[in-house]
């Protein structure tokens, strides 16, 4: 069933995902998932779950705490990638199950090992986990359904006019920003990735929870 979810979400994204679809898909009734699963909430968890469930991450004791953090980055961006109609999901609501609360724990685990504790703690994993979940998301956000065939051209046309008088930072900065900051684009994260923008972001993670670290250090 789970796989099945999946490969409907996929197809048709989450607008489309209803319990209805995803019983046709199995040639079955709704009433006979919203028996065994539940409702189209708990559907949804049970995919995150699966997807979660699809990350590889190492042995935190192997490797430094940074270069885990890199790591497991990576592969949250990898699997939300392979699924992006799930992101919404995963930034609005909050899914309790298994695998999410043990990579919560292991996660908790890296922090601690790397020096923070209690308040710190806490605010270390919402800055790095909050960056991550967010920014995945909406680099993978898609465009509202109504914006039209031709809101590509008309966004980039705008976008390339903007007059350095009233834009000067912009105007200045126009090859590094058009169609590569995540306001200024008129390509999704699908459909044109921004793999070295990414990169550079988690690395900044990482040096202002290091920067955090030193701050803390007698």
């Amino acid at each position: 069933m789970v796989k099945a979810g999946v490969e409907l979400l996929d197809d048709v994204g989450l607008a489309g995902f209803t319990t209805r679809a995803l019983a046709d898909r199995l040639g079955t009734y709704p009433a006979t998932l919203y028996w065994h699963v539940g409702n189209r909430s708990q559907v949804l968890a049970a995919i995150v779950e699966h997807v979660l469930g699809e990350m590889t991450v190492e042995d935190p004791r192997s490797i430094g705490w940074k270069e885990w953090l890199r790591h497991a980055s990576g592969e949250y961006r990898r699997v939300v990638h392979a699924h992006p109609h799930l992101a919404p999901v995963l930034v609005s609501q909050l899914v309790v199950n298994a695998p999410a609360t043990r990579l919560v724990e292991t996660v908790l685990g890296v922090l601690d090992g790397a020096g923070f504790r209690g308040q710190d703690l806490a605010w270390a994993f919402n800055a790095y986990v909050g960056s991550l979940v967010g920014w995945v998301s909406v680099e993978l956000a898609a465009s509202p359904p109504d914006m039209g065939e031709d809101w590509q051209e008309a966004f980039a046309s705008t976008v390339l006019s903007l007059p350095a008088e009233e834009f000067p930072v912009i105007a200045a900065n126009r090859e590094y920003l058009a169609d590569s900051v995540l306001t200024l684009r008129w390509h999704g994260g699908a459909e044109r990735p921004l793999d070295a923008s990414f990169e550079a972001a988690v690395e900044m993670w990482i040096d202002g929870l290091a920067a955090r670290l030193e701050r803390r250090t007698p």
